[in-house]
């Protein structure tokens, strides 16, 4: 059914064809009683309406269609836009509630630090109303101290693109905040920027709680060991002193079982300590090749040789990554054999880096390639390659045994991404 919109649409098309099928049917009844004067009039007229309609139908269809289908296009876009802006309201109405009812202070300020958004949670910390906050600026409501940092935050965000956190402290509690950007998704530009803003507080305290506990168990760890390894020292001696004096042959078997004892103990001793600092200090970026070259200080060898591949590589390990090196050279040397060469080399891709600790001598039997990072396993007390693999895995970093038994072993330690770089000095 045709519209009244669409009737006034074509007014004046309307009028126009009126006023030409009126010339026609006059242009028709003179050229008909030229061309046949003994029409009747009935006739004529007959005549002359079929096809004036006719000519009038085929004249008014297209712009009747036209417009026809205009004005469903219209009605169509009209219904897509009602429905886009419901998806959209209904959108705003489900990510408020969000916002709402985060147990975070979270808000939205233009590029210029102007508010745009500001949940409950943030209004209610900061003590104001809703209307405080209407058409204010981050400026109006803290010191310049604040502003700076809080704008090169901003500034960060927008030229990044990326997120951006810190801790800060107010009013005695601790805050951890986290900026993320808003992007137009049409021209990939940073428009505004969306702030969660949560109280670490509690946290803060139970983490100080536990590094005080921390330090006092390390403190009575250390006196108790001090203290165990002062009466081994003496132990030692006195069966040193036992065995010159004593003529039995069965005494002195046992005085050697028990410096074996000792000198186990004293390994456990040595081990827990080393143990007990894995963790213990915040992981940091360490360079590979240095840090190869400080653990060989104390280690004698024919012959260490660094891949050119691995200069300037830094990985995120445990403080403890130099004790790692030390145990992969000491192991080459003490089990080796007849190794006197010890070769570090390099693999980088964009996922991860493997660095590769190689040597000559007889390499580990197929079935114990697992077993040696087991604690206890090993000829001695079977704790070295136990603590690289547990001080490689503070920070995700894995560690394997590939070699080929009788050419010499071979351990992969595999970085995952995010975990090495190129030294900012390179």
């Amino acid at each position: 059914m045709v519209s009244r919109k669409l009737f006034s649409s074509l007014y004046p098309s309307l009028g126009i064809v009126f006023f030409l099928m009126l010339v026609l049917m006059f242009i028709f009844e003179v050229v008909k009683q030229i061309a046949n004067p003994h029409l009747t009039i009935w006739e004529s007229h007959v005549i002359t309406i079929l096809f004036t309609s006719i000519l009038a139908v085929i004249i008014l269809y297209y712009p009747l269609r036209t417009a026809y289908l205009e004005q469903r296009h219209a009605k169509d876009a009209l219904l897509h836009q009602q429905e886009a802006e419901e998806k959209l309201r209904q959108s705003e109405m489900q990510y408020r509630s969000f916002v709402e009812s985060a147990e975070d202070s979270i808000y939205t300020v233009d590029l210029n630090l102007n508010y745009l958004m500001i949940n409950t949670r943030h209004l209610s910390r900061r003590g104001l109303s809703p209307d405080m906050y209407s058409g204010k600026n981050y400026g109006d409501f803290h010191s310049e101290q604040e502003i700076r940092v809080f704008a090169a935050y901003v500034d960060k965000v927008i030229t990044t693109k990326s997120s951006v956190q810190d801790e800060y402290e107010q009013n005695g509690r601790h805050f951890l905040r986290k900026l993320n950007p808003v992007v137009d998704l049409v021209n990939n530009e940073v428009t505004a920027v969306t702030v969660i803003s949560s109280d670490i507080t509690v946290r803060r305290q139970i983490e100080k709680c536990l590094e005080d506990t921390n330090r006092k168990l390390n403190l009575m760890n250390e006196i108790t060991r001090h203290d165990v390894l002062n009466q081994l020292s003496v132990l030692n001696s006195c069966v040193a002193l036992a065995e010159e004096r004593a003529q039995d042959h069965d005494v002195k078997k046992y005085l050697a079982r028990i410096e074996q004892v000792a000198d186990s103990i004293h390994a456990q001793i040595v081990f827990a300590r080393d143990y007990q600092t894995i963790g213990v200090e915040s992981p940091q970026w360490q360079n590979v090749s240095a840090t190869l070259l400080h653990a060989r200080q104390s280690l004698k060898f024919s012959s260490l040789t660094i891949d050119p591949a691995c200069a300037g590589m830094e990985i995120f390990a445990d403080p403890l990554l130099v004790k790692v090196f030390y145990n992969l050279m000491e192991n080459s040397a003490k089990y080796g054999g007849s190794t006197t060469r010890i070769t570090f080399s390099c693999c980088r891709t964009d996922e991860t880096f493997i660095l590769f600790c190689e040597d000559n001598g007889p390499g580990i039997p197929r079935g114990e390639k697992e077993k040696i990072f087991t604690r206890g396993y090993g000829k001695n007390t079977g704790l070295g390659l136990f603590l690289i693999r547990e001080i490689l895995a503070m920070t995700g970093i894995g560690i394997r045994e590939t070699g080929d038994p009788g050419k010499g072993a071979r351990f992969e330690i595999i970085v995952p991404a995010g975990g090495f770089r190129l030294s900012p000095e390179t």
